[in-house]
Formats: C-alpha cells, sequence, structure tokens
C-alpha cells in the first residue's frame, strides 16, 4: 500500500480530522465521533501506524490513546486532511 492509498481513504481522513481537531483519543471515542465501526476504526489506526500517521501517546487504562502525527509528510497530506473537514455553514 502507497502513502498516497492510505491516505486518500474517508474512514482514514476521518480519523486523521479527529485527531487533529480534536486532540488525541481512544479507538472508542474515534468510533464514537466518525460513527463507524471499532473494528473499522481500530483497522484503520493500525494501517495509519504503520505510515508514521498516527501515533499511540499513551494509555489510561487498557485504552491506547492516539495523536496524529503529520509532520515530516509531504504537504499535500495535511492538505488532504483539511480539505476532508467537514464544512460549517
Amino acid at each position: 500500500m502507497q502513502l498516497e492509498t492510505v491516505v486518500r481513504h474517508d474512514g482514514r481522513l476521518n480519523i486523521l480530522c479527529c485527531l487533529v481537531d480534536n486532540g488525541d483519543q481512544s479507538i472508542p471515542q474515534l468510533a464514537a465521533r466518525t460513527g463507524d465501526s471499532r473494528q473499522a476504526v481500530h483497522y484503520w489506526v493500525r494501517v495509519l501506524e504503520n505510515f508514521d500517521l498516527v501515533k499511540q501517546v499513551r494509555e489510561e487504562g487498557r485504552q491506547r490513546i492516539f495523536s496524529a502525527s503529520l509532520d515530516g509528510h509531504p504537504q499535500w497530506v495535511r492538505e488532504a486532511v483539511e480539505e476532508h473537514r467537514p464544512r460549517t455553514v
């Protein structure tokens, strides 16, 4: 899988937007915010971790807490996240 394929996916972009906009979150928090299943979010977070777009920053109890990690990636990655954000009226 290539970086562009990873980034240009609605589910993974939703996760990146949530982390950028709302700070560190767990899988259940991300699933609640995106409306996607925990299983899907867990898989997408693993993919994003493999490409260093998301990193685990700590654990709270049994929950792993993740943060977006866009620094060091091409500018188009950040632009893709910005463009994917829901528009407010």
